[in-house]
């Protein structure tokens, strides 16, 4: 492509993803607003729980400013993403905080679905094995009461986000600071349970009694292949 053509290629995309003014009587009008409607369309439709909580004049306006930043993905499926991150680094929606972690759940689950799994075999839960989190699952760390559903309550909790297998669904979890703690540091260098001796020597906690209380939800997300 000569560079003049390529030169206006770019100047066209940029009038539409900016939404520039000037063009309301003109075929360009037209296309500046298909081009709004299919990002507003994609939004819309990945990030359910935050249109809750926000204004059609707020999520217009967030979106315009958002297309004239240009998105980094050439994935439409990953768009709601990258709207997110803007939204969050710009502070956007900074009067209801809580909105950014609506986002991301919202995304996370968008994000589980669409990747590809290999499944490996399964042996026996052990304390003595090691284990890595599993592609299939995230943590969280949350400051409101998303698991809940009291959104804008501030609350900190831990949740656990995983793609069930048998079910074709993506679950949500809340569990323990300990669990949470426990996942987020497993690896394949030390077993799980010199993993949770170091926590437990840490926050002064029981090692036995956290064997016990912790064995059974432990051998349940491992089923549910939270970590592998």
């Amino acid at each position: 492509m000569a560079k003049i053509e390529k030169d206006i290629q770019n100047r066209f995309f940029d009038i539409l993803l900016q939404q520039q003014k000037g063009f309301e009587n003109s075929t360009i009008n037209v296309y500046q607003k298909l081009v709004y409607t299919r990002y507003e369309e994609v939004i819309k439709n990945s990030l359910p729980l935050f249109l809750d909580f926000i204004s059609e004049n707020e999520l217009k306006d967030s979106i315009l400013k958002f297309m004239k930043d240009t998105p980094y993905t050439p994935f439409v499926w990953k768009i709601p993403n990258d709207y997110r991150k803007y939204a969050k680094k710009n502070k956007i929606f900074d009067n209801k905080k809580y909105i950014y972690e609506l986002m991301y759940f919202d995304w996370v689950e968008i994000e589980i679905y669409m990747k590809e799994y290999k499944l490996e075999e399964l042996d026996n839960f052990a304390y003595e094995n090691t284990y890595r989190l599993s592609k299939s699952a995230r943590i969280k760390k949350s400051k409101f009461d998303i698991i809940g559903k009291d959104y804008e309550s501030k609350r900190e909790n831990y949740s656990i986000i995983y793609y069930d297998f048998e079910k074709d669904d993506v679950i949500y979890r809340e569990i323990n600071p300990l669990i949470y703690f426990l996942i987020k540091n497993t690896n394949k260098k030390e077993s799980l349970y010199i993993t949770l001796e170091k926590i437990c020597i840490e926050n002064e906690i029981d090692i036995n009694e956290a064997l016990i209380i912790l064995k059974e939800p432990l051998e349940d997300l491992y089923r549910q292949r939270v970590f592998v």
